[in-house]
């Protein structure tokens, strides 16, 4: 019986041959990583590009891609293997931008190789829709909503991409990732809470922290709550804390003829460099967290100063100097060069053997046999062991290890005996660790050194300080332009996210504004006289509560009733707008131009003559004239930032008002003229 032959579409060849020659390319002819990278293994050390970059990742360690979690996909077709492909994309597409959008792409093709197993699709070439939409259920089911959020978009571009070069044999470049979380920046429910608690840090810990900074006397402690109070006075992040120069301190004299503190701060993210004003509060306690700092990492600075200029030869410190005339040295002679925690015989020769020096047995003159190894292996090996990049330690900004605040001695975090001869930099994790990241793992915590915590309940995220006090500027209603740059941002908009402003906080900030002409316009600056009850509980029915709305904030109590003017909140009397609040000026100014516009068309519609136009001129009339004038309050300069606005009456009715106004407007119109006492009896059924 003869067997069918399978036919292969013309369009599916062509994407084959296309995947093919773009690996190949990839493989061959880009350069990007390293000209000698080896495209065949699964694992590419991508250290020394990084930190040609500037990526300031590399402090933490090396740099890896891992290609081996990529399934092949359904066949064993070289053309079709999803890997391979994986690794050109990432080689061609992504080299040139930083290292965690390289590790997302990688992340993106795990899945989609799931995606393609799973679903027994050989080839890229085949893949479609559905394909993608099930690479986004992978990437769902093992990952947080935030990662999926994060690699989603990757999926997107891969498949523009692969329709693009024709790479791909279904049309695949209309879809979309959908995203996951429906962004908001809600002040109330349990998820407003969870991040809360997620990004701001204990109060319990913070007390703590203020302690330990003054208990520690451990190199380690003294370093990592130096570095937490430098953190404690001004957002910034720990990226540009590990990149501050030893000659930081800026000291300044203000416009008022005092004196500040001000440091210079490497930027990030987009943001330049700049000198920041440390709170004169703080400004002590900075100085005293950099003398700490300098104190134990002065001989890490001339440790480099030496290497910068002598770099094939080892430093030797005071005392030891006489082992650079010898050819070998004794193991017992090296121990106090190495940090070893317990430097006894079995401790060094196990580093020596991991170390791979050659180990040698010579006669004393005492005729007893000792182990030395060559001088020039042992040097060759420490000088080895120098950080990437040296003596460049940030190579965003060209700072070097001989002038950098935090180069620290080798080991000092590993078991709190460090190098004599050798240097490293201070690292994001050993930040981390003492300060309760990994509590899970084990790691002694600075609050558990200092006898603070035995029950080894306190931690600390780095970034939380910064969570923290972008929480007590909004708090205080600085102005979003200074809390953005306060904090490094390229943009305002960012704030949003840094803001755990309560509502209850929110309406206690109101409350405390009602009745004071200088910090509130309109109703709630005036508060009646003779009041049957007192100032608090005047206010507080004032302003029951606040829900954040487009423009501002309504203080309208939906408990007691619903909204009554479907959210036409620059229309109503219970809504308040607070000036510096970012988004809130365009979205005002942009209302103005659409009420403006339809206020046009309603005038053309009266020159037209149709039936009822005048109405909606009046209407649209009175929103413009009162949009007008509350940008003219929210741009005047003499009303400072944090001020609450609200207007006052308005030519615009609420549905029960409005009802109301309609039925006695008939009455009165009416042919029977209604007596006074059946006008009352309407007024008080809508009130």
């Amino acid at each position: 019986m003869t067997m069918p032959t399978p036919l292969i579409s013309r369009s599916r060849v062509d994407a084959q041959a296309n995947i093919a020659a773009f690996i190949t390319h990839s493989r061959d002819e880009v350069a990007a990583f390293d000209p000698h990278l080896d495209f065949d293994s699964d694992c590419w050390d991508i250290t020394a590009h990084s930190f040609a970059k500037g990526d300031r990742r590399v402090r933490l360690g090396r740099i890896h891609l891992f290609f081996d979690r990529i399934p092949d996909g359904g066949g064993t077709d070289p053309i079709s293997n999803v890997r391979m492909f994986a690794k050109a994309y990432v080689r061609s597409q992504t080299a040139h931008l930083s290292s965690t959008v390289v590790v997302r792409a990688v992340k993106a093709f795990e899945a989609i190789g799931t995606a393609m197993e799973k679903a027994g699709i050989d080839s890229l070439a085949d893949c479609d829709r559905a394909c993608f939409d099930a690479a986004v259920s992978e990437l769902i089911a093992n990952g947080a909503v935030a990662t999926t959020d994060a690699v989603g978009p990757r999926l997107g571009q891969i498949a523009r991409f692969l329709d693009r070069n024709l790479m791909c044999v279904h049309p695949i470049a209309r879809w979309r990732y959908p995203k996951q979380r429906a962004s908001t920046n809600g002040r109330v429910g349990d998820a407003f809470e969870a991040r809360k608690r997620r990004s701001l840090p204990d109060p319990e810990a913070i007390d703590a922290l203020a302690q330990a900074f003054q208990l520690a006397s451990d190199p380690r402690d003294v370093l990592t709550t130096s570095v937490a109070a430098i953190l404690c006075s001004a957002p910034e992040r720990i990226n540009e804390v590990l990149a501050l120069p030893v000659n930081c301190e800026v000291d300044q004299t203000g416009d008022d003829g005092r004196g500040y503190l001000g440091l210079r701060w490497a930027g990030s993210k987009g943001y330049a460099d700049h000198v920041k004003l440390i709170l004169p509060a703080m400004a002590d306690v900075v100085r005293e967290a950099l003398r700490k700092i300098h104190a134990i990492t002065d001989q890490a600075r001339s440790v480099a100063r030496w290497y910068e200029n002598n770099p094939t030869r080892l430093y030797l410190p005071e005392g030891h100097e006489h082992l650079r005339g010898k050819e070998f040295v004794e193991l017992e002679e090296i121990a106090p060069l190495l940090g070893l925690a317990k430097p006894t015989r079995p401790v060094i020769r196990y580093w020596v053997k991991t170390a791979g020096l050659q180990v040698t047995k010579v006669r004393r003159q005492s005729g007893q046999f000792a182990q030395v190894i060559r001088f020039a292996d042992l040097e060759k090996h420490l000088i080895g062991l120098l950080p990437t990049g040296f003596p460049i330690a940030d190579s965003k900004t060209g700072l070097k290890y001989a002038d950098a605040l935090t180069a620290i001695p080798y080991g000092l975090f590993r078991n709190g005996e460090p190098s004599l001869c050798m240097i490293e930099p201070l690292r994001y994790h050993h930040i981390a660790y003492a300060l309760g990241q990994n509590n899970e793992a084990g790691s002694v915590t600075v609050f558990q050194r200092v006898g603070l915590d035995p029950e080894r309940r306190l931690s600390i995220r780095s970034h939380q300080f910064r969570h923290w006090l972008n929480t007590l500027a909004q708090g205080a209603n600085l102005s979003q332009i200074d809390i953005a740059k306060w904090s490094g941002r390229r943009s305002p908009d960012q704030n949003a996210f840094y803001d755990h402003v309560t509502s209850e906080e929110i309406v206690e900030q109101i409350r405390a504004k009602v009745g004071n002409h200088a910090k509130a316009i309109g109703p709630l600056a005036e508060i009646p006289k003779h009041l049957p009850v007192s100032r608090e509980e005047y206010v507080t029915m004032a302003v029951p509560t606040a829900h954040t709305t487009l423009y501002g904030f309504c203080i309208h109590d939906f408990a007691a009733s619903p909204c009554e003017m479907f959210r036409n909140c620059l229309d109503c009397r219970e809504h308040v707008c607070i000036k510096g609040l970012p988004d809130r000026m365009e979205r005002i100014e942009r209302s103005l131009t659409l009420a403006t516009a339809h206020l046009e068309q309603a005038q053309a519609a009266v020159t037209d003559g149709v039936y009822g136009a005048e109405e909606w001129v009046e209407v649209h009339g009175a929103t413009v004239k009162r949009l007008a004038q509350l940008i003219a309050i929210l741009k005047d300069p003499g009303v400072e930032d944090g001020a609450v606005i609200q207007l006052g009456k308005q030519e615009t009715y609420s549905l029960s008002e409005g009802a109301a106004h309609d039925y006695l407007k008939s009455i009165e119109t009416s042919e029977s003229r209604a007596d006074p006492c059946a006008l009352q009896t309407a007024m008080e059924s809508f009130a």
